[in-house]
């Protein structure tokens, strides 16, 4: 750019200078020929004078000897010198036929007739004749100016050559020269100084637009005048405030969005009429083992997730313009359950053209698992209700059909009847106490109560049932641990555990309970040397009525329900549980309060 303006600054002087010069010089040949023109006129209209009163008073005129005396004369005035005879003033005089009559330079009686000559034939008819004409001999310009005289058929002829025509066109282009290499060298100082003003400020916001462009918005041009190039830098700097704010806003908006769309629970995928990916939210990635990211934009999605299932609800939705909700099953080694929501973006352009798609994925798993436990845990409830009912009827028709009258065998009867009714009523006391407790949200009647009096006190009641199996009971308990809970309920934990630990224990084993303080939470232990649990009932352990061996935990007068009750206390007070186990080996249940 600087360079281009440099150039055609240059150009231009040169351009203008030149014609100035060209025309200066045509100029210059214009006054100069006219002011020899007229002299000559004047020459010419004195010769006619003179001649014409000679004429008039009937004297005898020597046109030759005439012509020589003017000659002489007129070359001696205007030289001061008699000039060579090539170069000198001529007079010569014609008759109307163009014969020469006289000559002041040359041998009239030897000169050619004159009668074509343009000058002569301007005078002949009485006008007075001019011509310009140029010697190949000489390389001159000679002037001709033909005056035709009063009351004769007689022309005065006067040339003259025009000498100072060449000096004046050298003088004219040598002074031009001096004056374009001046200009130029003005010219090459005021080009710089007008291509740096109008550059500087052009590069300067070049710069700032690339630095824009990288993302600098806070770039702006420096205003130094107030001209139209200034009103461009101050129009730009709007223009990149403008859009500093406008970036700026919609960052602050993808950032709302992006943190309203990675804090749904839902999965949200949208793509454009090419499956492209348009916007996708973490939880989207996590359900579909997608690996998030900033180069994840602008993937195809159906070779990102391949699920056949899939990729046709959402081709259906884009072609077919509906929306479409479905479940599927995916990852069959999980048995991950989704439900899919599938909707048609709208283009603001026309409703009726679809921009793309869009999929809510939502993971129905741990409700349809929540249905299926409640399904089970009513069939189990059915199932362990109807057993002991259904003794309990069945003796009682047992009884009804004679069996009363012996009294041996009713009184047999009525202790079966006996047992099988305080199983129901233990069944369904656990049933209720796991409902109450699933129920409430902070338990009640809390208060201040020491660990290890809680402790004391449930190992006091177990002791008998721990001597009838041949188990010792131990306990570790921190005195100084204090705890703000229901005392009942701790108890009721405690029971459930310990009771498990000596029913499921070997002859001559062992119980243990520790307790202790560690990073702000108490430790509660509960450990026997049984028969252990094998690591695949592990993760079931805590669900309502699940048994390890179910005929051994009904013989031992197990509801199934303890250990999902140790789960719900643990979770009432805001703390877990956790099982270490092995066959063989024993188990060891760890619960975590907060102190």
């Amino acid at each position: 750019m600087k360079r281009k303006i440099f150039l055609y600054c240059i150009v231009l002087v040169i351009i203008g200078l030149s014609v100035t010069g060209f025309f200066t010089s045509k100029l210059a040949q214009y006054f100069y020929k006219h002011e020899v023109e007229e002299k000559l006129k004047n020459t010419a209209t004195l010769i006619e004078y003179q001649v014409s009163s000679e004429i008039s008073n009937n004297i005898k005129i020597d046109y030759n000897k005439i012509a020589r005396d003017y000659g002489a004369i007129l070359n001696k005035l205007s030289i001061g010198d008699i000039p060579p005879k090539d170069t000198s003033t001529r007079i010569t005089f014609i008759d109307f036929k163009g014969n020469v009559l006289g000559e002041s330079e040359y041998n009239y009686r030897e000169m050619e007739n004159h009668l074509d000559r343009k000058e002569v034939q301007q005078a002949v008819r009485g006008k007075i004749g001019k011509d310009v004409r140029s010697s190949k001999t000489l390389g001159l310009d000679f002037l001709y100016i033909a005056v035709p005289l009063q009351n004769s058929d007689i022309i005065v002829r006067i040339s003259v050559p025009l000498l100072q025509l060449n000096a004046i066109d050298k003088a004219i282009w040598y002074y031009s020269i001096i004056g374009i290499l001046s200009g130029l060298f003005l010219t090459i100082l005021l080009a710089l100084r007008v291509s740096w003003t109008l550059t500087k400020p052009i590069e300067e916001l070049i710069i700032v637009s690339k630095e824009i462009s990288k993302g600098n918005y806070q770039k702006r041009v420096k205003i130094r005048s107030r001209d139209e190039l200034g009103q461009l830098g101050d129009t730009f700097n709007k223009m990149a405030a403008k859009l500093d704010e406008t970036i700026a806003e919609m960052l602050d908006k993808n950032i709302k969005v992006d943190s309203i769309i990675n804090s749904m629970t839902s999965g949200i995928i949208a793509v454009d009429t090419k499956f492209r990916i348009i916007l996708i939210n973490s939880i989207a990635c996590e359900l579909f083992g997608i690996k998030d990211g900033p180069g994840i934009i602008g993937i195809n999605l159906l070779e990102l997730i391949r699920n056949n299932q899939i990729n046709i609800l959402l081709k259906d939705t884009i072609e077919k313009n509906i929306s479409i909700v479905s479940e599927l099953v995916i990852d069959p080694p999980r048995d991950k359950v989704l439900r899919i929501y599938t909707n048609p973006i709208k283009s603001k352009s026309a409703l009726t053209i679809n921009a793309g798609g869009i999929i809510a994925i939502q993971d129905i798993t741990n409700i349809r698992k929540l249905e299926q436990i409640r399904t089970e845990f009513v069939s189990n409830v059915t199932h362990e209700l109807k057993t002991p009912l259904t003794s309990i009827r069945g003796f009682i028709e047992t009884l009804r059909s004679g069996a009363l009258n012996d009294k041996n065998v009713a009184d047999k009867f009525l202790e079966i009847i006996d047992i099988e009714a305080e199983r129901l009523y233990m069944l369904i006391n656990d049933i209720l106490q796991l409902s109450e407790i699933e129920s409430k949200q902070k338990d009640s009647n809390i208060s201040s109560h020491r660990l290890k009096s809680i402790v004391d006190e449930t190992l006091s009641i177990l002791e008998n049932v721990a001597h009838k199996k041949d188990v010792r009971l131990e306990s570790d308990v921190d005195a100084s641990i204090t705890l703000m809970v229901n005392k009942d309920r701790i108890k009721q934990m405690l029971i459930n555990l310990i009771d498990n630990g000596i029913k499921y224990n070997v002859e001559n084993g062992l119980v243990s309970i520790k307790a202790y303080k560690s990073d702000g939470k108490v430790i509660i232990s509960v450990k026997d040397t049984g028969i252990g649990i094998a690591d695949e009932h592990l993760p079931r352990i805590f669900e309502r009525f699940y048994r390890v061996d179910k005929g051994r935990s009904r013989s031992m007068g197990g509801t199934g329900l303890g250990l999902s009750i140790v789960k719900h206390i643990a979770n009432l007070y805001n703390g877990d549980i956790r099982i270490y186990s092995a066959p063989g080996q024993g188990t060891e249940f760890v619960i975590q309060l907060p102190m």
